[in-house]
Parts: C-alpha cells; structure tokens; sequence
C-alpha cells in the first residue's frame, strides 16, 4: 500500500508504534515518511528511549565483557522511557553488528552513541540505533581519560574529548569533531585545583559539566573555539552520589547522604545574580513501601541516576531494577529490569533521551 493511500494522519498513528531502529531504516522508504520521522509532531508522540551502561561484577562468563549496554525493549510499552510497574522493558543490546566489539571497551556513551575503545588508540563511535559504526584516526598522544558528546535533539555531529595531561589547574585535550573529522588541540583553565576535579560528568547541549570535591560544578564550553570553563559553587557537598544533570532546560544537582535526596535547581544561571533552590527532598520512605504498622524497608539501598529532561521525575537505581519516581505525585511510577540481583549487576550511567532525526542520520 502506497503511503499516499494511507493518509498522513493514519501513517502517523502506524509509525509510532513501530521501534526505533524501525523508524530509522523507514526514512528511506519515501520523503513522505521522512518528513513525517523526522519532524516534532511525531517525536513529541514517541516515548523517551532509555538505555544506559551496566557493570557485572558477578562470576565470569567466557565471552562477557565488563561493561555491557542495554536499551529498552522493542516491544516495551514504556511511558516517558521507563516501563509501567512490573514490566521488564529493558534488556542487553545485541552489539554483535559491530565487528570490534569482542576486542574493544566501552569506555563512554552519550545520548544513544557509545564510544568503544581498543589499547593503544583505536576509538569507534557506534550509533546501536542505526547499527553503524565510525573509526576515529588516532590523536596525537596518550590519552588518560576520554568523554563522549552528543546532543541527538540539536545536531547529528558528536565530539570526542581526550584529555592527554593534568596540570596542576588545567588539563591539555585533543578534541574530535565529526563534522570536521579532525583533531585538535586545546588548553583548558578549570578555574579550580586540577586534584578537586571528579570523574562525574554530565553533558547538556553544547558543554560538559564536571563535579568538583571542592563543592563546584565546571562547565566546559565545547562550541567555543577556547574551550571557556566556568565554575559555580554547589549548595551541598560532592560525594560519590552526586549527580548533575538537567530539566527543562535548567541545571539541576542531586546530593545524598545516604538518608536523604536532596534535589537542587540552578536559577538564572546566564546572569550575575545565579543561585541554587531546593526544589525536592526524598527519604526512605517516599521510595519504599510501608506495612499497615508504618514499618519501612530500610535496608532498602538507592543510588540517584538521572533526571527526567522535560518532567518532575527522576530515576534511581535499587539492585537489578531502575525505578522512576514522580516527585510532583510522590510515588514510584515506573520500574524496569536492568540486568538481575543474582548476577550482580550495576548500573554506571543511562540516558533518556528522544527519537529525532539527527539520532538516525548520525553515522546512517
């Protein structure tokens, strides 16, 4: 049936239902539907993808690499990119298209890339939506640590950023642009002691933002040419719970002390006048449920992993599950399967993020 028969109203309610990887090949049938994938309309109708980094630390298996990715399920119902309460919904990738991925790492992801690195210094970027893959040329040094940018809603190009030597406020990096396909290198100033710096990173649009022991946050500016970091003081400790991240469009903090979450908004953060609210707490008992005596599970463990980029609602880790809590409506909405209890299985990082066209063209 030709896609005209159908009707554009009629096209669209078949299309999102169909996966993601679907909609990606689709887009070549005819410019109808890649007019039709590509723009807002639909993507404001499909759900959030999930996909995240999973660590096991469970007993070897031949053949089972330290870090694995898994993404939702295909056949997941998922509201918002987490699946309602007792639905698995998510599950290993199947990475096998990739021809390196039995002797290469994945040492990063951002926003449904991943970035695979094999010793001394072959790097891939591979796109698992669109099963395609780049090889990166080497850069000229040594790299000790390396992130991953991309922002799937503003641009299909993703950059690469190796740093190759700490000074004692800086660091030397050669960054990767892939819409230049070059290397180039920079000096970057933090602003602060190069030994307070983290290795929690969270990249937004445009820039990486970076936890500091001190009780900052460092914002690298990656479309600049200098690379500019900026550095605003945090309202609570960093410890190795903390997290940044952002919603609608604001930068936002989550700090714990193991009792208690505490969620922190940044205002006006352009201006001269920035500063920090709280905007949500959450104890054991907000995450947990209670017998008819009030009695909690508090040997229940949560680990904050992200937030949501558009909704009051944020995701935590408990042992082999992701749990996504509303904080406006104070209950657990969504719970999803990330590996199991019995295998030992951690969650490092995931991200949520939308179907848009620059996520199927990037490496298409």
């Amino acid at each position: 049936m030709m896609d005209g028969e159908l009707g554009e109203d009629l096209l669209t309610e078949v299309l999102v239902r169909l996966p993601h990887k679907s909609l990606a090949r689709f887009q070549c049938v005819s410019t109808t539907w890649r007019a039709l994938i590509s723009g807002d309309y639909l993507r404001r109708r499909l759900p959030l993808i999930t996909s995240g980094v999973l660590f096991h630390d469970g007993p070897p298996r031949p053949g089972k690499q330290a870090y694995t990715y898994a993404c939702a399920s295909p056949s997941s119902s998922a509201q918002d990119g987490v699946e309602d309460r007792g639905g698995s919904g998510v599950e290993e990738a199947d990475m096998g298209f990739f021809p390196c991925h039995a002797t290469s790492s994945i040492i990063d992801g951002c926003n449904g890339l991943l970035l695979y690195y094999a010793a001394p210094a072959a790097f891939h970027v591979v796109n698992p939506t669109t099963r395609r893959w780049a090889a990166l040329p080497a850069p000229r040094q040594r790299t000790l640590l390396s992130v991953l940018a991309f922002d799937p809603c503003a641009s299909p190009h993703y950059k690469v950023v190796c740093f190759a030597r700490w000074l004692p406020r800086g660091a030397c990096v050669e960054v990767f642009d892939s819409e230049s396909g070059a290397w180039r290198e920079r000096e970057l100033d933090f602003g602060i002691d190069t030994d307070a710096m983290s290795a929690t990173m969270h990249c937004s649009g445009a820039a990486i933002h970076v936890l500091a022991y001190s009780g900052h946050v460092v914002r690298i500016d990656l479309a600049g040419t200098g690379m500019a970091c900026a550095v605003t003081a945090l309202p609570a400790p960093v410890s190795y719970r903390a997290r940044a991240g952002h919603c609608r469009g604001r930068l936002r903090y989550a700090s714990s002390d193991g009792a208690r979450l505490s969620l922190w908004e940044l205002r006006d953060a352009e201006g001269s006048q920035s500063q920090w609210a709280l905007k949500h707490e959450l104890g054991v008992r907000d995450l947990v449920s209670c017998d008819a005596s009030g009695t909690c599970q508090s040997n229940k463990t949560f680990l904050f992993m992200a937030f949501h980029p558009e909704k009051e609602v944020v995701y935590l880790w408990t042992p082999g599950k992701l749990v996504a809590f509303d904080l406006e409506q104070r209950r657990v909405v969504g719970e999803s399967v990330f590996g199991s209890d019995r295998e030992g299985a951690q969650l490092i990082q995931i991200w949520l993020f939308p179907f848009s066209r620059h996520l199927a063209s990037c490496l298409a």
